[in-house]
């Protein structure tokens, strides 16, 4: 029996290894999947896209020290863009192909952050945090939806945002062998 390849999740955020598995699900036809508490040596809320790339960078450099047989590593990055029209929030995902020693990027969609919030952002405090305080959510409504879910009304969840740029990441370089197929 052929094994299943390992797929290293970068993270144990359930957000991100739902939507690891939910997309990867429609690439690899079967794998296992690992997810790893990792170090992004970036700040707790990473400004800008070199920041959420390093950010990617240095937590699959940490999952593969800690777990060197994987077949893909997958890091994720939440980050803040600046732009003269306000700061906007994404998502970055970095994929190592560990066996063709190749990377892929992908990033989600952006959700515009209200300027009340932004004048209250730190580099050492979470969003999420921060965006929680501001709109008085639980704990558990910020974990199920992320910042993006809060501030979209549980339109675009932080697994919806994750969902977006791992698919981006990973079609750049994978058929799907589910769906829309070509047989």
């Amino acid at each position: 029996m052929k094994e299943k390849k390992l797929i290293v999740i970068c993270s144990k955020n359930k957000a991100k290894n739902d939507a690891v598995i939910s997309i990867l699900n429609n690439y690899i036809d079967e794998f296992r999947a690992q997810s790893l508490e990792t170090e992004s040596g970036v700040s707790e809320t990473p400004i800008g896209d070199e920041e959420g790339i390093t950010g990617c960078y240095n937590r699959i450099k940490d999952a593969l020290n800690q777990e060197p047989n994987g077949f893909l590593y997958v890091a994720m990055e939440g980050i803040l863009t600046k732009t003269s029209f306000g700061v906007f929030i994404c998502g970055w995902t970095v994929i190592y192909n560990k066996e063709l020693d190749e990377y892929y990027y992908g990033c989600s969609s952006k959700v515009k952050v209200p300027d009340e919030i932004v004048a209250n952002i730190s580099q050492k405090q979470r969003l999420s945090d921060i965006v929680a305080r501001f709109v008085k959510s639980t704990d558990d409504e910020v974990s199920n939806y992320g910042t993006n879910g809060i501030l979209t009304n549980g339109a675009y969840t932080r697994t919806d945002e994750f969902k977006d740029s791992v698919m981006c990441a990973i079609s750049s370089k994978f058929k799907r062998i589910h769906g829309t197929k070509e047989e």
